[in-house]
């Protein structure tokens, strides 16, 4: 009996894996030398004999919370409309919207960059929404991934709480 309390206890003990919401990986760090805690998530669709790869990021950015896509081996111009269309149901067709995008001119963002009004509207629209397309509108035609995205909402949440970047306290030296 006294082995069952135990391993109950020790169960119970264990602190919930933050690292991930749904499909979202989610990076949580405070910066020992400044104490920036920063916040963000980001899904990567990369799949086998497939040329294409993108990264979905929600971070924190000019104190807001903002949406990007990066499609590794495109050059895109300075605005570029994607299409997202959430999968609401497996059966039924993607809910598509398209949504203007620029690039981003800061060194350490890279792709494009939905404005953070846009960045809400997009995360609204995905919903609940386990799976999405996005479609890269490009001159020599267009290109879709399809990208699990369960806890969309979730990892969204999570990043806006966090900006804009707060910087925690620190004890004195």
């Amino acid at each position: 009996m006294i082995k069952f309390v135990i391993a109950a206890a020790a169960a119970l003990a264990q602190p919930a894996d933050t690292t991930y919401e749904g499909k979202w990986f989610v990076s949580d760090d405070t910066d020992n030398n400044t104490g920036e805690r920063k916040v963000y998530a980001f899904r990567v669709y990369l799949k086998p004999s497939d040329p294409d790869y993108v990264t979905l990021t929600m971070r924190c950015t000019n104190g807001k919370p903002t949406f990007f896509v990066d499609w590794d081996g495109f050059a895109f111009p300075d605005e570029t409309v994607l299409t997202i269309g959430p999968v609401n149901d497996p059966d039924a067709e993607p809910n598509e919207k398209s949504y203007v995008f620029e690039k981003s001119t800061e060194i350490s963002e890279s792709g494009l960059r939905a404005s953070p009004e846009i960045s809400a509207s997009i995360i609204a629209a995905l919903g609940k929404a386990k799976y999405a397309t996005v479609t890269a509108h490009l001159a020599s035609g267009s290109r879709t991934v399809g990208v699990e995205i369960d806890g969309t909402q979730r990892a969204w949440d999570r990043v806006s709480r966090h900006c804009p970047v707060q910087i925690m306290p620190r004890p004195p030296l």
